[in-house]
C-alpha cells in the first residue's frame, strides 16, 4: 500500500543541508540529515519544512538480525558506518549495524545518490515493456513538458548517462535545483521538479560531449517516466522492481507538490533491501533478462567521467574490481553497493562520512571489495 504524507520532524533548519552542499560539513550534521530522512515517512517534515513523501508498506518489526565477521569488522565496523552487508551469492555472510546510533536491521536508511540507480531501473522497465521504444529516442518524443525545455532533442541514453549537455560543467548551481524540487529553504511550500528543470532555458553544450554529474538529468528522467507511465517514477519502481526483491516491504521516496518523484536522492529502504536490490540487479544481468540487458549495456558503453578511475553507465558507476568493469551504486558520505561478478559478492556500505580509519571509501571501495571472500 502506498500513501502520501505532508507533515513533521523538528531539527534545526541549519542542520538540514542540501545534498549537493554536504561535502564540506561535519559528520554530526550529516548524521542529523540521515535521521531526518529515515523518519520522513512517518513525519513528513525535513527541518521546519513540510515535504511530500510517497510511502509504501509498513515499517518492519520483529527480531533484528546481524552476522559477525571479525576480519570484515576491521574495515567496516567504523564509527562513521551505519550499516554494512556482504552477500555471497544469495546468502548474507556479513551484517552489522551501528547500534550506538540506534540502527538495526529494521531501520530505514537513506541511499542518497544510490537512489539514481533506482530511477535508472524505472526507465529500464519502460523500455522492457515497450512503452519506451528506444534509448536513442528524444525525450521530447514522450514528454510534452520536456518538449518545452532544452531536453526536447536529447536522447534518453544521454540523459541516463548524465551526458545531456544541459547543465553547465560543475555543480555550482545544484543547491538551487535540490531545494526547488524538495520545497525547502527559500522554496518552502513550492516543491516543483518541473520548475527546477525550467531553470535552464538552453543547453550549455552539445549532448554527448562531456558527462556532467548533476541533479538535473535525473530529475528529467523522473518527468519522462511519469509522462510515459501516467504515474510517479516511485510507483513504477515500487511495482516493477522493488516488489521483486524486497524482503522488508517498506520504502519511501520524496516527491514534489504534484507527486513527482525527487529522483536524484531521497529513496529510503532498510539496509537489507538495499543489498537485495544490488543482488537483484546482479542476477538480472547474469540471466540476460531485458532489465539485465539494459544495465549490461550501461556498463559496456559507460562514458568517461571527470574521475579517471571510474566511468558512468545508466545512472550507476563502473569501477574496476578484480580486473573487471564492475557495476556500482554510489552516494555522498559513503553509500556504496558494489556488485562483483568475479567473486559473486555484493558489498553494501551506508555511512555518514567516507573517511574510514581503514581508508577513504571513495578512494578505496574497489580495493575493499576485492578483499571479500
Amino acid at each position: 500500500m502506498m500513501k502520501r504524507l505532508v507533515s513533521g520532524l523538528l531539527i534545526s533548519s541549519i542542520s538540514l543541508l542540501p545534498l549537493s552542499a554536504m561535502a564540506d560539513h561535519p559528520p554530526k550534521r550529516l548524521l542529523k540529515n540521515f535521521m531526518a530522512f529515515s523518519a520522513l515517512g512517518t513525519t513528513g517534515k525535513l527541518a521546519d519544512f513540510d515535504v511530500n513523501v510517497a510511502v509504501y508498506g509498513a515499517l518492519p518489526n520483529g527480531k533484528t538480525t546481524t552476522k559477525d565477521n571479525p576480519a570484515l569488522d576491521k574495515i567496516f565496523a567504523d564509527k562513521f558506518n551505519l550499516a554494512a552487508i556482504v552477500m555471497k551469492g544469495d546468502e548474507i555472510v556479513y551484517e552489522r549495524y551501528n547500534s550506538q546510533k540506534g540502527i538495526d536491521s529494521h531501520f530505514p536508511l537513506l541511499g542518497m545518490s544510490m537512489s539514481k540507480t533506482a530511477a535508472g531501473a524505472a526507465v529500464g522497465t519502460l523500455l522492457c515493456d515497450g512503452r519506451l521504444k528506444s534509448l536513442d529516442d528524444k525525450a521530447g518524443d514522450y514528454s510534452s513538458f520536456l518538449r518545452t525545455t532544452p531536453y526536447r532533442d536529447v536522447s534518453v541514453r544521454n540523459i541516463l548517462q548524465m551526458n545531456s549537455g544541459v547543465s553547465p560543467i560543475g555543480r555550482s548551481d545544484e543547491k538551487r535545483f535540490n531545494r526547488k524540487s524538495r520545497g525547502v529553504a527559500n522554496f518552502s511550500g513550492a516543491a516543483d521538479v518541473r520548475g527546477a528543470l525550467k531553470f535552464y532555458k538552453m543547453a550549455a553544450r552539445k549532448q554527448g560531449e562531456t558527462m556532467n554529474y548533476h541533479s538535473s538529468d535525473t530529475l528529467a528522467l523522473s518527468v519522462l517516466v511519469e509522462d510515459i507511465a501516467g504515474k510517479p517514477l516511485s510507483d513504477v519502481f515500487h511495482q516493477h522492481v522493488f516488489q521483486k526483491f524486497s524482503g522488508d516491504r517498506y520504502m519511501h521516496w520524496t516527491a514534489d507538490k504534484s507527486g513527482t518523484t525527487v529522483t536524484y536522492s531521497d529513496l529510503v529502504m532498510t539496509a537489507k533491501d538495499w543489498a537485495r536490490f544490488g543482488r537483484f540487479i546482479m542476477t538480472e544481468r547474469r540471466k540476460g533478462s531485458c532489465l539485465g540487458a539494459f544495465f549490461n549495456e550501461g556498463v559496456k558503453n559507460a562514458v568517461a567521467s571527470p574521475n579517471p578511475s571510474k566511468q558512468y553507465g545508466f545512472q550507476s558507476w563502473v569501477y574496476q574490481v578484480n580486473g573487471q568493469p564492475t557495476f556500482a551504486f554510489q552516494g555522498h558520505g559513503g553509500q556504496f553497493l558494489v556488485l562483483d561478478d568475479s567473486k559473486d559478492t555484493v558489498l553494501l556500505t551506508l555511512s555518514f562520512n567516507e573517511s574510514y580509519a581503514a581508508g577513504n571509501l571513495f578512494k578505496n571501495i574497489a580495493k575493499f571489495a576485492e578483499k571479500l571472500d
